[in-house]
């Protein structure tokens, strides 16, 4: 059996999903949490819920998304910093370990499962890299990146295409704007477009084309995804479809809720699917967003802390989904998943002012530690010669 496991951090939900691409196994399993991370004293984190009561503070961060590759890094409760990039990987460890307990086999090289995870399409390199190297530092480099956009594709191309190599157009809006990427057999055609809140999706659909000199009629399909609030607006998501449908005479279709096509098709990606050489292999569809539920956590007693300082990352295993070591107990946290953060956050270069008081603090370290050794030059010169 070949299965694969895809994750996608959202800005308001994240997504896993744990598929098999061979006839007649089980519909995808999708676990579904808020995007927000509740980092506990004990150096555990909790993704998604309401924040656990513990014996010390628990710090609560979400919007972190946005942010990846900002130097500046996310202030988290008592002003520490951490890289943005960092929290993205250590809510992808929480969703990985909510995956547990995954077979030793069924991976497209025999071992266990391969895990795909999705980044937003409109990103730069710069900001693929950042989270490469988050991802590194954490101990999961066995994770592969891909884009939101080429992990739709290989959802509709699996699911749904008639042929391989189809040129699809995925149309994604989110709560800033909209973004159109075009994918060829499985890969994107040339950089994605980014428009403002406003356009016409069609406008924004033949601009994208335009660049590359192709026309409307040139799509083979389109298939509307979206991220944050307007995610939830089922009746506009479909709009968007009808509109593109309707005006390019194109097939437009909306995946198994906005915000999870693309955990989906990283999934399917990781299971070994391949556009370009697999025949259409339905693996069968999960809930639509409409009646996933979304659980929040439940509270129990406070959880005793175990250090005031956060631990270091669990040693990578053979199981790749068992390296998050688990230290809050799971039945007190329902809808979150207690586990080791990534290692210690790296330091964030500050400025301005913060930059000014550092200086003056080790100048003023270095004078005491100057007059110190000049008086005990002065008394011995005194008192032992």
């Amino acid at each position: 059996m070949s299965m694969g496991v895809g994750l996608r951090i959202g800005s308001v939900v994240s997504t896993a999903v744990v598929a098999s691409n061979d006839p007649g196994s089980p519909d995808p399993i999708v676990i579904v949490r808020d995007t927000v991370l509740h980092m506990c004293p004990d150096g555990t984190a909790i993704l998604g819920g309401s924040a656990p009561h513990t014996i010390g503070d628990t710090h609560t961060v979400s919007g972190f998304l946005p942010r990846v590759g900002d130097p500046a890094g996310v202030a988290v409760g008592d002003g520490s910093r951490y890289r943005a990039e960092d929290l993205v990987a250590g809510a992808m460890r929480c969703l990985l370990r909510e995956c547990e307990p995954l077979p030793d086999h069924g991976g497209r090289t025999g071992g266990a499962p391969d895990i795909m995870a999705t980044y937003p399409t409109r990103w730069d390199s710069a900001a693929v890299a950042a989270l490469r190297d988050a991802l590194d530092y954490a101990d999961m480099s066995y994770l592969s990146l891909v884009s939101d956009a080429e992990a739709a594709a290989a959802w509709f191309e699996s699911e749904i295409a008639e042929r391989p190599g189809q040129l699809v157009g995925i149309y994604h809006v989110d709560d800033t704007g909209s973004t159109v990427a075009l994918i060829r057999s499985g890969v994107e055609a040339g950089k994605a477009f980014r428009f403002s809140s406003g356009g016409s999706p069609t406008a924004q659909i033949a601009t994208a084309l335009g660049a590359f000199g192709w026309l409307p009629s040139n799509l083979d399909a389109v298939v509307v995804t979206g991220d944050g609030l307007i995610a939830r607006d089922s009746a506009a998501v479909h709009g968007f479809a009808a509109t593109i449908g309707e005006k390019f005479d194109v097939r437009c279709v909306v995946g198994p809720g906005p915000e999870q096509t693309s955990a989906l098709g990283a999934a399917i990606r990781a299971a070994g699917f391949n556009p370009t050489t697999h025949r259409v292999t339905p693996i069968g569809l999960p809930p639509s967003y409409d009646v996933t539920e979304v659980i929040d956590a439940v509270v129990g007693e406070p959880v005793p802390s175990t250090s005031a300082t956060p631990n270091r990352a669990a040693t990578r295993t053979q199981n790749p989904a068992s390296a998050a070591a688990v230290v809050a107990s799971p039945a007190r946290v329902s809808g979150g998943t207690a586990v080791a953060t990534p290692p210690e956050p790296r330091a964030v270069v500050q400025s301005g002012e913060d930059s000014d008081s550092a200086s003056r603090a080790s100048w003023l370290v270095a004078a005491a530690v100057g007059l110190a050794l000049v008086l005990v030059a002065i008394v011995f010169v005194l008192f032992v010669l």
